[in-house]
Order: C-alpha cells, then structure tokens, then sequence
C-alpha cells in the first residue's frame, strides 16, 4: 500500500513539473506573441512620441548609484 501511494506520488510530482514547463512555455510564447504585436504598429514612425515610449517601458527606476534600470513591458517573466 505505502509503495502504491509512493508510486503514485512521484508520478504526480512529474506530472506536475512537466505541466509547469507547459505554462511557462506558454507564457513565454504569449509574451512573445504582444511584443510582436506591439512591434508592428511602429515600424513605420519618424519620431518617438509619449505614446510609443509608454507603450514599450513599464517604468524606470533610478539606483542609489543613478543608473538607470528600465523595465520594458514585454519583457519575459523571470522563471524560478
């Protein structure tokens, strides 16, 4: 019984692995898929306008050391 249940348990724990592999590719394709979008709508512009700027930067934060980091909003989550 005890070696049925652990069987059964390591078979779960896989199953589980391999579908948090499935998501996170599935993020990664999705985020993908908006900057691609995103893209698209300026690959004919002259100049950088507020619009486009807020469209691509989520924010920039500035370090102690004042340089800056920005955080693009197509940027892929970090996977842990």
């Amino acid at each position: 019984m005890i070696e049925a249940n652990s069987k059964e348990i390591n078979e779960l724990v896989i199953s589980k692995k391999e579908l948090e592999s499935l998501l996170s590719s599935h993020k990664v394709v999705e985020n993908i898929q908006k900057l691609k979008q995103e893209l698209v709508q300026f690959l004919n512009f002259d100049e950088l306008t507020p619009e486009i700027l807020h469209c691509l930067i989520d924010r920039i934060e500035i370090k102690a050391n004042r340089t800056p980091k920005i955080f693009y909003r197509f940027s892929a989550p970090k996977i842990e």
